[in-house]
Parts: structure tokens; C-alpha cells; sequence
């Protein structure tokens, strides 16, 4: 009994990260990050290799944990902003090479999650190949893989959006240096938002801004792009706590970022915005994932 409990314990663990093969590509080390909660997004890693005499290519990624699945990019705009892109044609895969799919680079991006994820849990995906056909796969989510050996990312780090402008950071002291102790919570929450991320060549228009006790939302748009804002008040000020797109829309994240009235700043908001037309509301949806500003209290 003991030894058939030994073995079978040596086969678990030989199955804990298999690989995937399917007419020459093989999938190696396939693993999701992931904010968690319904409604939130994630990012699945892997390495392809193409044991073929060909060249393929990842044309297109599927699974029924989210509303979408698409491959996507990071690309620096030569200003220093780094965008995260949606790339319809897919990744090559060389013939007798390899291409890994890795935080900063090509990813995997599922977009508003249908079911809550943590560790451990397995997340099934379909890869299609232009030449291999689909390859079915299984990455298990792990907030705590290592990048080049070193320490894990934090899930909220992962996620990290769409569209993550430096200025972000750079900006986030001089928001802190605003007075804003006699404007109401609206005029104090644009304030904010336009010391932080406003400049001369890209001015920041926000709204709507919805306030309900100490947490808001605020629609923003910046150069033909936009986005919205989840704020928090601390300690008498208004901070920027992250950028999003569709996920601030649902009530869901909401509470799972902090937001205890989240279903009724949720329609407050909406409401809001919907007023302002269909053209707007795709707008804010544009910014694809998660970016964190300041820190979750």
C-alpha cells in the first residue's frame, strides 16, 4: 500500500507541468496569472517549440474562462510608453526554434474573467497553429512564478494593462502636492487625476465622476485613448488607485478591490456614463487589463 502510494505520488508530480504536442509543436511550461475574481483579467505564459522542418504560426487562443481571449503584445511607442497591443496575425514559430510567450513580451490575455481563479486552479486553453491545427493545454495559475529565477510578480503587478505610461509614476508626487481641501470630491478627484497624467501636448479630459463615501470612478480620455479611474479616499485625500477598462464597470471587482458599496457605485456610474453615449463607453472600454497606481490599503 505504502509503495503504490509512492508511485502514485511520482506520477502526480510528473504530471504537475506537462508538456503539449501536437504534429511538431510542443508547449512547455504553460502557467496563468491572474487578478482572480470575476471579471478581472489574466495572462497565460508558455514556450512553443517547433520540432518541425517549417516555420508555424499561433494564430489564435481560446478558452471558456473568459468573456475574450486574444494574443497580445508590449510595444514601447518610442515615447516611453508601453502599450499593450491585440496581434490578430499571431507569433511565428521558426521551424526547429522556439518562441516564448513571457511577461513584458508576448502573452496570452484573457479578458474579463467568468469564474474566480487562485492558485492552483487550471485554466484549459485551445492554441490554434496555422499548420500544427489546435494543441489543447492546461495552465495552472501560479501568482508566484518566478521571472528569470527571481521573485514572483504580484498578480496585480501582471496585470498591468493595457497602455502603461511612465508618467503614471512620475507623475504620481505631484498629484500628492495638490491642494485640494476646499474643492468638492468631483473638482478634487479631476484635479488629482490632471496633475498626475495632464500635459501640454496630451491634455486629460475626466468624466463622468461618480463619488458614493469614500471610493469613486471617474472616466477619462487622453489622446484619442481612454480608460477609467478607480479612486479611494485615505486620509482625507483622493488617490488613484488603478486604470481599467471594462472591469470597472462591473460590481464584482469593484468589491474585490475594496469598494464596500460596490453595486451601488457600480450603477451610479454606469448610469452616468451611459447618458453620455455608446461612442464614450466604448472609449473607456478600449484600455485592455489592469494597471495599479497606488497600492491596495
Amino acid at each position: 500500500m505504502t509503495r503504490l502510494t509512492t508511485l502514485l505520488a511520482a506520477a502526480v508530480s510528473l504530471l504537475a507541468f506537462p508538456a503539449f504536442a501536437q504534429d511538431g509543436v510542443q508547449i512547455n511550461d504553460a502557467y496563468t496569472l491572474t487578478m482572480g475574481g470575476v471579471g478581472a483579467s489574466g495572462a497565460v505564459f508558455l514556450e512553443i517549440t517547433n520540432h518541425a522542418a517549417v516555420d508555424d504560426r499561433l494564430i489564435d487562443a481560446k478558452s471558456d474562462v473568459a468573456e475574450k481571449v486574444e494574443l497580445h503584445t508590449h510595444k514601447d511607442d518610442g515615447n516611453g510608453v508601453m502599450q499593450m497591443l491585440h496581434v490578430p496575425e499571431g507569433f511565428v514559430i521558426p521551424a526547429h526554434g522556439a518562441h516564448a510567450l513571457e511577461r513584458g513580451g508576448d502573452h496570452v490575455m484573457l479578458m474579463g474573467l467568468k469564474q474566480e481563479l487562485k492558485d492552483g486552479d487550471i485554466v484549459a486553453l485551445t492554441l490554434v497553429f496555422e499548420l500544427a491545427g489546435t494543441v489543447q493545454i492546461e495552465a495552472p495559475v501560479d501568482n508566484t512564478h518566478a521571472v528569470n529565477g527571481g521573485a514572483g510578480h504580484s498578480a496585480h503587478k501582471m496585470a498591468e494593462g493595457a497602455e502603461m505610461d511612465h508618467s503614471m509614476h512620475q507623475g504620481h508626487s505631484a498629484a500628492h502636492a495638490v491642494d485640494t481641501s476646499n474643492m468638492t470630491d468631483p473638482e478634487a478627484i479631476r484635479t488629482i487625476m490632471k496633475a498626475q497624467f495632464d500635459t501640454p501636448e496630451n491634455p486629460l479630459t475626466v468624466e463622468p465622476v461618480i463619488v458614493e463615501g469614500d471610493n469613486a470612478i471617474a472616466g477619462w480620455a487622453q489622446g484619442g485613448k481612454g480608460g477609467r479611474a478607480l479612486l479611494a479616499r485615505r486620509h482625507g485625500t483622493w488617490e488613484i488607485v488603478l486604470c481599467g477598462g471594462p472591469d470597472l464597470r462591473m460590481p464584482e471587482f469593484l468589491s474585490q478591490h475594496g469598494v464596500s458599496a460596490a453595486q451601488t457605485l457600480s450603477k451610479m456610474y454606469n448610469n452616468a456614463e451611459d447618458n453620455l453615449g455608446n461612442e464614450k463607453t466604448k472609449l473607456f472600454s478600449s484600455f485592455e487589463g489592469v494597471v495599479m497606481i497606488s497600492p491596495l490599503p
